[in-house]
């Protein structure tokens, strides 16, 4: 076989495999975090290993080939950045990112939710960096990059490059600094909520709500839902009461994982057709979140779950 920088195909061949075992899931969750889509971070994932199959790529000149297929990963994404921001204009509704269900066959679900940075509310919030502090932030804190390399990449002074760290870091403080909670200190909550909905008795949860809860719902404009984002107790159980009167008949709520957090996959037919992902106040541990995402296209690539628990 042919030779490539010292190295023969297979031996090429061979590492890139060790190498997508290895950091696969490493890849996916970097990918995730730039873009709220595990189904993108997956395919760039797959385009960039094809691509490294491909093009013969001088492996002596590569030090550290980790970081060098991270930073293939960050230029992937910052491209689909770019492109998803515009479809996003243009989205019915508030867009939320995609769910991550765990305790399924889903890969890489059991082995890339390993810290808050990636808990669904972190995620949400970085929805709300730009697309610059969001890269920044990113190589920063995932990949550990110093100020001077991630300009570098990004082609930005050093001195800019901080500064826009800088506004990402206060964004994102709410809840880097919010103490996580046990699953077990919120599984009494999750399974009150789910009583709440199968019986159709919304108030039974008032108590587990905080005064100023909110409730953000995403149907992507293919299913009936809260356009825009609902604020206090009041509104957001009438909210919830709305849903159950009109929309839960014939379905099931189960208790799940979303993103490493207590969470409920809705059912019907043993077919999933919504999310509701939560955060709580880090003091009381009372929920002052509530994501629904009922966007199918961010549920088809959930399989059937039976009788699927966090406990």
């Amino acid at each position: 076989m042919g030779n490539v920088g010292g190295t023969t195909v297979e031996e090429h061949a061979l590492d890139l495999d060790e190498l997508y075992k290895s950091y696969k899931s490493y890849f996916i969750s970097i990918a995730y975090q730039m873009l709220g889509s595990l189904v993108d971070a997956e395919d760039i994932i797959q385009d960039i290993f094809i691509k490294l199959q491909i093009i013969e790529t001088n492996r002596a000149n590569i030090n550290n080939i980790k970081s060098y297929v991270s930073k293939m990963v960050i230029n992937a994404c910052i491209n689909e950045l770019k492109s998803s921001r515009k479809k996003r204009e243009t989205y019915i509704g508030t867009w939320l990112p995609e769910p991550i269900v765990q305790g399924t066959q889903i890969e890489p679900s059991e082995k890339i939710i390993q810290n808050e940075q990636l808990t669904y509310a972190f995620i949400v919030l970085m929805e709300k960096l730009s697309t610059s502090e969001r890269e920044v932030y990113v190589l920063r804190e995932a990949l550990g990059l110093k100020h001077s390399e991630i300009a570098d990449l990004l082609q930005m002074t050093e001195m800019n490059c901080r500064k826009v760290y800088s506004r990402a870091k206060k964004k994102m403080a709410v809840l880097s600094d919010r103490k996580q909670m046990s699953y077990e200190a919120h599984q009494e909550q999750v399974t009150t909520f789910i009583s709440a909905l199968s019986k159709g008795n919304i108030e039974q949860i008032s108590a587990i709500l905080t005064q100023d809860v909110t409730l953000v719902a995403d149907g992507g404009g293919k299913v009936v839902t809260a356009i825009n984002k609902i604020s206090s107790r009041k509104h957001v159980l009438a909210l919830l009461n709305a849903i159950v009167t009109k929309f839960f008949s014939g379905k099931t709520a189960l208790a799940i994982r979303v993103n490493n957090q207590p969470g409920i996959l809705v059912t019907k037919d043993g077919v999933p057709v919504g999310i509701f992902s939560f955060a709580w106040t880090q003091y009381e541990s009372k929920i002052d979140q509530i994501f629904y995402i009922v966007n199918p296209d961010k549920l088809r690539n959930i399989p059937v779950l039976d009788n699927v628990s966090i406990e």
